[in-house]
């Protein structure tokens, strides 16, 4: 593995300057798609709690479930007992009953219609929405559903950067013909993305599964709330077979699989332009820097041209509710709209979903490269003592050869 390096570099590999990535080792990795995680669920979390928040307060009791707009999800739903919330990294299913939740939800169970609810929609403004939750639960209001959060999301993009990364530095080592390698980041991000969220599914389902027991009618020597992850696993896959572990990952994969691809051949092609550009090349952080930019730009693309996906998934969740569990498949839903609505309902709701994408990819992927450098520079500093006689046959060879002989070869991180 090669070291990090500051500035920009005119020679390439695979048409990508040698500076575009910091090149650490799998544990490097692992440390940093963790830090990562944590960095973009402490910022973007708050955010996303006002978001569902303000969606509660809106309830779309009378509205028909085609009135797609930023507060259709089911945190609006009334009737829903459940929501998603989505960190614009991951998406979580969670219980509006969770005590966690109680200050976004129990004013909409009071509530009997949306037109009586003028002091719910006075808090429309971000700011204002903050403060109220700080002064009702204090600052742990603002980080509801953290822990569930990342229970899922620290594994999901460990999983998913170590792969990613892995799959490109294998594919670009191949002779592969232009288009194809052109293609690279494409293939390996939809790939990754894959793998992950095919690894975590039955986690969610096993935790969905387990905040629901919590609130079932007793009954049982063993309420669900108490079992272990491997009996309930093995419980679902006895009653219901080994499909009910990867329920709604079909639609979930048709939004996150293009979104990958579209995201990382942005990723590479920013970073790769900025770095033959010069910029930044004075400062010793220019690959997270470069990583934040391209991230915020081809994040908020990405997120744009997946945004009909997105919709179709926010309308099957909301009509399997409005019909006890039936609904339309996802390229069913998607002529729906364009037939009631024009293409362009397809893309409602675009503009909140960029301005949360983008900067939580520019944070996810800016800490990612950030701790790749922290972790390259301690380690240049702290070499294991036993490499160098790892590394003894060749030094030996290289003083035979008399090439800078009587010099240790460079121990690379």
């Amino acid at each position: 593995m090669g070291t990090f390096s500051g500035g920009s570099s005119s020679s390439t590999s695979g048409g990508i300057p040698k500076s575009a990535h910091t090149e650490v080792g799998t544990s490097g990795r692992l440390l940093s798609a963790c830090a990562g995680s944590v960095v973009v669920a402490l910022t973007v979390t708050p955010l996303d709690v006002a978001k569902v928040r303000m969606q509660a307060a809106v309830a779309i009791v009378r509205k028909p479930v085609s009135a797609v707009g930023w507060e259709a999800s089911l945190a609006a739903c009334h009737n829903c007992p459940v929501f998603f919330c989505s960190n614009g990294i991951m998406e979580h299913c969670f219980d509006k009953r969770e005590a966690a939740w109680s200050h976004c939800f129990n004013n909409q169970q009071l509530m009997g219609n949306a037109a009586s609810t003028p002091t719910l929609r006075a808090q429309r403004g971000l700011v204002r929405v903050l403060q109220n939750i700080v002064a009702e639960g204090g600052v742990a209001g603002l980080y509801a559903g953290l822990p569930a959060t990342l229970l899922i999301a620290v594994p999901n993009n460990v999983l998913y950067f170590a792969t990613y990364e892995g799959l490109r530095d294998r594919l670009q080592r191949l002779a592969l013909p232009g288009l194809v390698a052109a293609s690279v980041p494409g293939i390996a991000g939809g790939g990754a993305r894959m793998v992950a969220a095919c690894a975590v599914a039955p986690l969610e389902v096993v935790r969905i599964r387990m905040q629901a027991g919590r609130f079932a009618d007793g009954g049982g020597s063993m309420p669900r709330a108490h079992q272990g992850v491997g009996t309930m696993l093995a419980e679902i896959v006895r009653s219901q077979g080994p499909r009910a572990l990867f329920l709604g990952l079909g639609s979930t994969l048709w939004r996150d699989v293009p979104f990958s691809a579209l995201y990382w051949i942005g990723v590479e092609r920013i970073r790769e332009a900025v770095l033959r550009r010069g910029w930044w090349e004075k400062s010793p952080v220019q690959g997270p820097l470069v990583a934040g930019f391209a991230g915020v730009l081809a994040g908020g693309a990405a997120a744009f041209g997946t945004t009909p996906f997105d919709v179709a998934k926010t309308r099957q969740q909301l009509d399997r509710t409005a019909t006890a569990g039936s609904g339309k498949g996802l390229w069913a839903t998607l002529a729906h709209v364009v037939r009631e609505e024009g293409v362009s309902g397809l893309f409602t709701g675009s503009l909140p979903r960029v301005g949360r994408v983008g900067p939580a990819c520019a944070i996810m992927l800016g800490s990612y490269e950030f701790t790749k450098v922290l972790w390259t520079r301690t380690h240049e500093t702290a070499v294991d003592p036993l490499a160098h006689l790892r590394l003894a046959p060749r030094f030996a060879f290289s003083a035979i050869t008399a090439e800078r002989p009587g010099t240790m070869p460079r121990l690379s991180t």
